[in-house]
């Protein structure tokens, strides 16, 4: 009986002394180790100072971007202006063209400092009455048509430019004494034969084609919208219904 008490004491004592081995152990080790949270907490405070870096050079980036797009739309508002700002002076000079070939064909006597232009470009009411007693008459008119070689183009720009500086509305019953005149003028060349025109940029149809140009005129029709209208439907198949 003695023994197997003795054999049970010993057993105890091993056991509990196993026990508190292992429990100082684990203190240990909880004490060395850091807690979850810690772990985490650490790891997010490891990536966010690793992204700091890529997120400002983005930004950077960005930055750089948007002002290099902000420059080049500068500088692209800058080339359209300088565009509008050549076409008008391109425009200017058009007509400047124009009513200089209209002094010199259709008056003598006058130069472009005696036009009496505004600023516009027209002429005023009391030049415009002491221009018409300079007029050409129809022969000189012919001959300058056939001398300055004129074509469709520039008499239809000479037409068009005496219609806009004209007060009124200009039409076959009713038009101004310069498209009279240049307008039979056109006429008489192009009753002559080929072979006796020396202009040989002239196509014998530039009467014919204005008479019906100041016709449409007349009716409130601008010829060249229903000959861009008509050119348009051709290209696309279109058909007009109206």
């Amino acid at each position: 009986m003695a023994r197997h008490l003795a054999a049970v004491v010993v057993l105890l004592l091993s056991t509990s002394g196993s026990r508190g081995f292992d429990c100082n152990n684990s203190i240990t080790n909880r004490r060395r180790r850091p807690s979850t949270f810690q772990t985490v907490l650490c790891g997010e405070l490891t990536r966010s100072n690793k992204k700091d870096t890529p997120v400002s050079a983005e930004a950077a980036d960005a930055l750089a971007f948007l002002n290099q797009a902000k420059a080049l739309r500068a500088q692209a508002s800058e080339m359209r202006q300088q565009l509008e700002r050549e076409k008008e002076e391109k425009a200017r000079n058009k007509l400047a063209k124009v009513d200089s070939l209209i002094d010199s064909l259709l008056f003598y006597g006058l130069n472009n400092d005696a036009a009496g232009r505004d600023d516009d470009g027209n002429d005023g009411e009391a030049q415009q009455k002491s221009k018409q007693q300079l007029l050409h008459t129809e022969e000189q008119v012919v001959s300058l048509l056939i001398s300055k070689r004129m074509n469709y183009d520039l008499v239809n720009q000479m037409f068009d430019r005496i219609c806009e500086q004209a007060n009124r509305p200009q039409s076959i019953d009713s038009c101004s004494p310069l498209l009279s005149l240049l307008l039979d003028a056109a006429c008489k060349v192009d009753c002559m034969e080929r072979k006796d025109n020396p202009n040989k940029r002239w196509n014998h149809r530039v009467e014919r084609d204005l008479r019906r140009k100041l016709w449409a005129l007349g009716h409130g029709i601008r010829i060249e919208d229903v000959e861009n209208e008509n050119r348009a439907r051709s290209i696309t198949g279109e058909r007009d219904y109206s």
